[in-house]
């Protein structure tokens, strides 16, 4: 059942269920805003792809994205959850405002307003619209100017800055400014929002407790799925965001969190499934009109997608997003550290002088997949799938060697800046504190998803 096709009968339904009540909160309660491409039961294309070319023939000339999918469930797991959550006095949900990334915007706001409004009751929660699309393209060559000279993105008076304000920004800047305590920021999809508000606010720092990232991979770590390469989806949605924000002047002064694959992986793998469907979600007991209304609708739209993930990976999709709620509020549950962030480009466009071609000029390999460039799965068997990958997210847990916080080659090559900074002090989790720790986590998903 898709959301925006229920939305009438399920006002119908609404109108009978009791509200939600909103618990009072404890003081040490977490305030919580959620940057998300919510797209549960949408069958689409991802944002900011059904219009733009992100991949090459084997000329190197562009192709648009026509593959229409059941798209990711987990970040509406994630918001059910927190709702649940904030009824229980655990967490205080401040605001939820979708970007594109699973979905194209429109819809994913017709999804944040279904879960928010119909299934959970919760008019009070602001859900107001993100970004439509990334930053700036990553496949076609820096602009420039008539002069010659590349049109800046970064700084106060960049391409990024002067442009990338709307009207999720806008509001995150008002509930951060004016919160009665700092929010935590749980950064559930592309990072183009977040990266604007901290580029141009660089004064909101105090009033972020945390920004919590779902992205990154360890240093020399594959990232697959039942033995299949996969991709960093938020961060290479829009990774001149992602360097944009790792950059900024205010993440060096706010606690930055990063949910390595390591960890948000594992529950995924065929040997540590969690699964999600009617036999582990039994919603609350005793169950309520609401609680099955908004259980059911859950367990239904996830169908689709999970039959989608099993025909590739044989297994249906574990938890990805709810790691990041999960830290926000049991943090001890995870091994977090010390580490530091960078961003490797990945070698080579196909705009590049440097792009191999053969003697009569045709190109003999995928952009960016350069067979000895230093992202890891690239230039290998999985190297076509991964022609879209312009940088990676790296986390390094040896901190005595910091290096440039962006690595490979910029300028010609592609439209992330140099920067010209070290690579970012932030906490990586990288795995399960304990096995009971693991089981722990497991049972609060099952606990209160629904």
């Amino acid at each position: 059942m898709l959301f925006v096709l229920s939305l009438v009968n399920g006002l119908a339904l609404a109108s009978a269920l009791p509200k939600s009540p909103r618990s009072s909160h404890p003081e040490g309660v977490p305030l919580i805003m959620f940057s998300t491409d919510v797209a549960n039961g949408l069958i689409s294309t991802h944002g900011a792809q059904g219009s733009s070319p992100v991949s090459f023939s084997a000329t190197a000339t562009y192709q648009r994205d026509t593959a229409v999918a059941p798209q990711d469930v987990d970040d509406g797991f994630t918001l059910a959850m927190a709702l649940n959550l904030d009824a229980q006095g655990l967490v205080e949900v401040d605001s939820i405002i979708p970007t594109y990334g699973n979905a194209p915007l429109p819809e994913e706001m017709a999804v944040a307003l279904f879960l928010t409004r119909i299934m959970k009751q919760r008019p009070d929660i602001p859900v107001i619209p993100g970004a439509m699309a990334q930053a700036s393209q990553t496949l076609h060559g820096t602009s420039q100017w008539f002069s010659g000279a590349n049109v800046q993105i970064e700084g106060a008076n960049g391409s990024f800055a002067i442009s990338c304000r709307n009207s999720g920004v806008e509001m995150m800047y008002r509930r951060l400014i004016n919160s009665h305590k700092p929010i935590t920021i749980l950064a559930i999809g592309p990072l183009t929002d977040v990266a604007c508000l901290l580029t141009t606010s660089p004064e909101i720092k105090d009033k972020i407790a945390e920004i919590i990232i779902l992205a990154s991979r360890l240093e020399g770590k594959s990232v697959s799925v039942n033995g299949k390469i996969v991709n960093d989806f938020n961060f290479r949605m829009d990774p001149i965001a992602g360097a944009l924000l790792l950059g900024s002047e205010a993440a060096r002064e706010i606690p930055i969190r990063l949910i390595t694959f390591s960890l948000s992986g594992q529950t995924s793998q065929s040997g540590d499934l969690i699964e999600f469907n009617s036999s582990t979600l039994k919603g609350p007991t005793p169950a309520t009109p609401e609680s099955q209304f908004s259980l059911n609708l859950l367990l239904q739209s996830s169908v689709p997608r999970m039959q989608f993930w099993e025909s590739i990976f044989g297994t249906p999709q574990g938890p990805f997003d709810q790691y990041t709620l999960t830290a926000a509020v049991w943090p001890e549950l995870f091994n977090c550290q010390p580490a530091l962030a960078y961003i490797q480009q990945c070698p080579t466009p196909a705009w590049s002088p440097l792009y191999p071609t053969d003697s009569e000029g045709n190109p003999t390999q995928k952009p960016y997949n350069a067979p000895d460039n230093r992202c890891m799965d690239h230039g290998t068997e999985n190297g076509a799938s991964l022609s879209v990958i312009a940088a990676e997210l790296v986390v390094s847990l040896n901190l005595n060697n910091p290096g440039p916080l962006i690595r490979g080659i910029t300028g010609i090559d592609g439209n992330i800046p140099n920067l010209n900074q070290r690579a970012l002090p932030v906490t990586a989790c990288t795995d399960f504190a304990s096995p009971a720790a693991r089981q722990l986590f497991q049972e609060l998903l099952y606990k209160y998803t629904w």
